[in-house]
């Protein structure tokens, strides 16, 4: 009991820290019906798929739900960036209810299966702008990185126990009544679902004075968020490894009805309740994710999960008894979680909020892609290897993956979380708060604590400016050729201007009582802010606030 008590906690003191902050409870809330809807539609149409035309109408009706999502996909993150995330999720959220809906009706009037099968192509167009905008609000709402992977693993948790709900209730449903039935319930779901979206506090996002139409520009702002994705080593490698995993949970969407009612000859529920076995483990497996990701051990997760992954699948492969089957299903549960949730916090910490919906999506598309290659692969293995040999052949696939770039991988690992305290100054002031999170990570390590008295002058105006600084405790008066302009107090901060213009001190900034101050060198602030569009054009606002001189030095800029 003592060594399972530590994981425990760290779950449970996750899913408070997560709850603490009232949109990401939300957020959360939603997740479990999410969850269910996509989870429950998924089980019953593979059922449906496979009554049709066997284990080809299972690939077939999979694909039919993956491949217009891919296409979808870099619209709906678009949409995320410019618009509302709310509206989007709510937007997303009531088209999902109208399909499910519409599935439901279709299947219980008999309709023939071409026309049950448009409402998976349906649905997968409506559900393409919840996962990005969901995603990308994450770090936004998140006010420490602590707080952001305690909130990746509660909502995985909260992911889970809507996947474990789901695949349970489908597969009694599936077993006492009709596919139709599971389609109806996943919309009364979907109906819920929108309820507890509207309800998160309306956001909005930045504009900027050389924002294009709303057309024009369209395509020009998804080339954006690609090369933002394939520039950035680390992004990409992360995301590399969740559209690897995306395949390997296409392929394992068919395998485990080939393996239940082929393999092991198991009744049609059985396939519910091996993906509630899925479920159960996922559960399992954030416990222990969670003390691993409190301790900044993002890359040996995605490591140690592939390895689950791996022997978890091979396992029914080599010794096909319906024991093995569950148990196995169970360890995937545990290892997929791991790498899912170590990869997608390493992109949220790396990632920009003025293009992470983009790649969120570029990356869903590439994951559905992925999806839905593992489906066809899952079909064509079969045919070639039989479902032992199906299985065996996908339980390499991670962690071959994972051996192949363990160096990199290594190279990218987050390690010790930082002091809080500096993180929040830095995220709560105008200038930095725009940064991504790894990024204010990064400047939170650089900052140099100095304490000074009472009456002493920081900097004095007419001197050459080679520090940012940022007041953590007491207060400074500033003065303009020796005139008062006022006081500043705890998270305010000054030095800017003469870093950004390049120019000598334009004010000359006095302690009114013993001040603590941190410091970031003229070359940490300046590769941290000019190299961030929104921060960037944040910085100068406040200069244009402070210095009449301001738009007279950007002239000669402007005209070479």
């Amino acid at each position: 009991m003592e060594r399972g008590a530590p994981k425990l906690s760290s779950s449970l003191r996750a899913l408070a820290i997560d709850f603490e902050n009232r949109d990401l409870a939300l957020l959360g809330i939603a997740r479990i019906g999410a969850s269910y809807v996509n989870w429950s539609f998924t089980i019953a149409l593979a059922v449906y798929g496979f009554d049709a035309h066997g284990a080809v109408g299972v690939g077939l009706v999979a694909l039919i739900r993956l491949l217009p999502g891919a296409i979808a996909s870099p619209i709906g993150g678009l949409l995320g960036d410019r618009y509302s995330r709310r509206a989007v999720l709510v937007g997303s959220s009531l088209a999902m209810t109208a399909v499910l809906a519409g599935a439901a009706l279709a299947a219980g009037l008999d309709a023939p299966p071409a026309v049950v099968f448009v409402f998976p192509a349906l649905f997968a167009i409506a559900l393409s702008g919840y996962g990005p905008a969901e995603s990308a609000l994450f770090p936004v709402l998140a006010r420490t990185p602590q707080e952001l992977s305690a909130s990746n693993v509660s909502h995985s948790a909260m992911e889970n126990g809507g996947n474990l709900l789901a695949a349970i209730a489908t597969g009694v449903l599936l077993a006492t009544t009709s596919t139709d039935v599971a389609f109806g319930v996943a919309a009364a779901v979907a109906a819920a679902m929108t309820v507890v979206l509207s309800l998160l506090r309306p956001d909005s996002r930045p504009r900027y004075d050389d924002d294009e139409g709303e057309i024009a520009g369209a395509f020009a702002e998804i080339r954006l968020g690609l090369r933002s994705l394939f520039t950035h080593p680390a992004l990409r490698l992360a995301s590399t490894t969740l559209v690897l995993l995306l395949f390997f949970e296409g392929f394992a969407e068919v395998a485990v009805v080939l393996m239940a009612l082929e393999l092991l000859h198991l009744e049609q529920g059985a396939v519910g309740f091996l993906n509630a076995s899925w479920g159960i483990g996922a559960l399992v497996g954030g416990a222990g994710l969670a003390a691993m990701l409190d301790r900044g051990r993002l890359v040996v997760a995605i490591a140690g999960g592939s390895l689950v992954l791996g022997a978890a699948t091979m396992l029914p492969g080599a010794w096909p008894e319906p024991a093995t089957g569950y148990l196995g299903w169970f360890a995937i549960g545990i290892g997929f979680t791991f790498v899912e949730v170590a990869a997608k916090t390493l992109m949220q910490r790396l990632g920009d909020d003025e293009t992470m919906g983009r790649v969120l999506s570029a990356l869903e598309s590439g994951g559905l892609v992925a999806m839905g290659l593992g489906t066809i692969a899952a079909v064509a293995l079969v045919e070639l290897l039989g479902e032992r040999g199906m299985l065996i052949a996908l339980g390499a696939l991670m962690p071959v993956f994972v051996l192949a770039c363990w160096t990199r991988l290594r190279a990218h690992e987050i390690g010790a979380p930082v002091a809080e305290e500096h993180y929040l100054l830095l995220r709560d002031n105008s200038i930095f708060a725009p940064l991504p999170m790894a990024t204010l990570e990064r400047l939170s390590h650089d900052l140099s604590p100095i304490e000074v008295t009472a009456g002493e002058d920081v900097i004095v105006q007419g001197e050459t400016g080679d520090r940012f600084y940022l007041i953590e405790e007491g207060e400074v008066e500033v003065f303009e050729s020796g005139v008062f302009r006022r006081n500043e107090g705890p998270g305010e901060s000054f030095g800017e201007i003469a870093l950004l213009h390049e120019v000598p001190r334009t004010a000359t900034v006095r302690t009114t009582k013993a001040t603590r101050l941190l410091v970031l060198e003229q070359d940490q602030f300046l590769l941290a802010v000019t190299g961030h569009r929104r921060s960037h054009q944040v910085a100068h606002g406040v200069v244009d606030s402070r210095w009449p001189g301001a738009e007279e030095a950007a002239a000669p800029a402007r005209e070479s």
